[in-house]
């Protein structure tokens, strides 16, 4: 696994070079899609996804997401977080991207539920190496306090149709869970 994150992280930065002729990206956005979770020990699981961000004072951003995940044996799972980021470009169309928010998990099955929420911190790069193309990756820990935490690492990258319609992929590796989200981003 540490190979594959260092593989994917020299293809990002192999991509650098190439972001001087690409459009500036935008940091207000809506994600709608479909995602998969993968447990450690257990089954897969998969559902929607919903997220957001809305730029302000051009170097900054506020985020909102929620993903709400149908594993078998009746277990739901939703995951909220909210929070706000900042942006340093490092290059032309190459940003320096952190995150700090809130995140919260619930878990339900039958008459069983249990709640945790924490925070999260993330720091990563996002780059636009072509008018159409966008690629990113972040390193992501999340705290949910007693005893419960998680790394993960997530790539990502958009193709987009128009300057505000993309569809992507991103992946993300975990401790304990790996995730897969598909799905469309409009940009405004």
């Amino acid at each position: 696994m540490k190979f594959m994150k260092a593989a994917l992280g020299a293809m990002m930065l192999a991509a650098l070079p190439l972001a001087a002729q690409a459009e500036e990206m935008s940091y207000s956005y809506i994600d709608l899609g479909w995602n998969e979770a993968d447990i450690s020990g257990a089954p897969k699981g998969d559902g929607i996804a919903l997220r957001g961000s809305v730029g302000f004072a051009e170097n900054f951003f506020v985020f909102a997401d929620y993903s709400k995940f149908g594993f078998p044996g009746n277990l739901d799972v939703d995951l909220y977080s909210v929070g706000l980021g900042g942006r340093i470009g490092i290059g032309s169309n190459v940003d320096l991207v952190g995150r700090a928010g809130y995140t919260k998990a619930d878990a339900s099955a039958g008459g069983f539920s249990l709640d945790d929420d924490g925070y999260l911190v993330s720091a990563g790069l996002r780059a636009r190496p072509a008018d159409s193309f966008e690629l990113e990756g972040h390193v992501i820990y999340r705290d949910y306090g007693s005893g419960s935490d998680d790394t993960a690492f997530a790539v990502g990258g958009r193709y987009f149709f128009t300057k505000n319609f993309a569809v992507g992929a991103e992946y993300e590796i975990g401790d304990d869970v790996d995730v897969l989200f598909v799905g469309v981003r409009l940009s405004f």
